[in-house]
C-alpha cells in the first residue's frame, strides 16, 4: 500500500510525518509486558493515541511503514500511508523514512509516533512555535524530556532530519531552534515511550484512551503502572 504524493499541504497547521516500525520489531525494550504477542497491539495503541491528537489540531498525517498491518491501520485513522523506502546511502532508515514522507516545498513536522499521553493542546502551542521559528531558522525542534532525545521537528523543505542518539545535539548543530529549551511546557509531548519507566510517566500524565485500553487487557500492568505513577516515583524525574 503506497499512498499518492502531495505537493503541499491541506492544513493550516500543516503536514506531520510519523515513521514506524513493523509492530513485530517495535519496542522491544518493553519486556515486562505478559508476552511479546501483546507488544504490538501496545505500539498500535500509542500509534493511534498519536495520530488522534494530530487530527484533533486539523494537520494532515503521513505515516511511512513497511509494514502492512499499520499502514491499514492508519488509512482507516485518515492518514496517508507511505512504504517504507529502499535504503538511502549515509541515512537511518528512520529518517530515510521521515524524508520520504516530506513534502518537496513548504514547511514538514516529523513527530514520534509512541506518545499516548499527549494532548492536542501542546501539539498545536509546539506546531505553531514551530513554525514562527522558520522565520529566523530552517528548522525548530522539541527535545524529550531527557534533553537527548527529539520528539517533534519542524523543518523547511530540504532539512534532512537527524533522530537518533543524542538527535537533539544534532539538530542544535545543524542550526536548528530549540523551542522550549528551559523544559517548562509541554511535559506529555515530551514523553515518548522506550522502556516501562518511560509508560510509568506517561500514566502519569494520563494515557490516552487506545493506550489505556490495551494495558487493562493485562489488568496486573495497568495497575502496576499506575501505582507507580501514583508513587512519583524517583524515575519520573530523570
Amino acid at each position: 500500500m503506497v499512498g499518492m504524493s502531495i505537493a503541499a499541504s491541506t492544513s493550516a497547521r500543516g503536514t506531520v510525518v510519523l515513521a514506524v516500525k513493523s509492530l513485530s520489531d517495535a519496542k522491544s525494550r518493553l519486556t515486562p509486558l505478559p508476552k511479546d504477542a501483546d507488544r504490538p497491539a501496545l505500539v498500535s495503541a500509542m500509534l493511534i493515541d498519536t495520530l488522534d491528537a494530530v487530527a484533533a489540531v486539523g494537520a494532515d498525517a503521513v505515516v511511512v511503514s513497511p509494514d502492512p498491518d499499520v499502514l491499514r491501520l492508519v488509512a482507516d485513522r485518515g492518514a496517508m500511508p507511505v512504504d517504507e523506502p529502499e535504503p538511502i546511502t549515509g541515512l537511518s532508515p528512520l529518517n530515510a523514512a521521515l524524508a520520504h514522507g516530506a513534502l518537496p516545498v513548504g514547511r514538514t513536522a516529523y513527530l514520534q509516533a509512541d506518545l499516548p499521553a499527549l494532548r492536542p493542546a501542546s501539539l498545536a502551542a509546539a506546531l505553531d512555535d514551530g513554525a514562527r521559528a522558520l522565520t529566523r531558522a530552517p528548522a525548530s525542534f522539541v527535545a524529550d524530556r531527557s534533553g537527548h532525545g527529539t520528539v517533534l521537528l519542524v523543518a523547511t523543505a530540504g532539512f534532512t532530519p537527524r533522530f537518533g542518539i543524542d538527535s537533539a545535539h544534532r539538530h542544535r548543530d545543524a542550526c536548528a531552534v530549540e523551542l522550549d529549551p528551559e523544559h517548562r511546557h509541554w511535559a506529555d509531548l515530551r514523553t515518548d515511550i522506550d522502556t516501562p519507566d518511560d509508560l510509568a510517566v506517561a500514566a502519569r500524565l494520563g494515557l490516552g484512551p487506545r493506550t489505556r485500553a490495551a494495558l487493562a487487557r493485562h489488568t496486573a500492568d495497568a495497575d502496576r503502572f499506575d501505582r507507580t505513577a501514583r508513587r512519583g516515583c524517583g524515575t519520573m524525574n530523570r
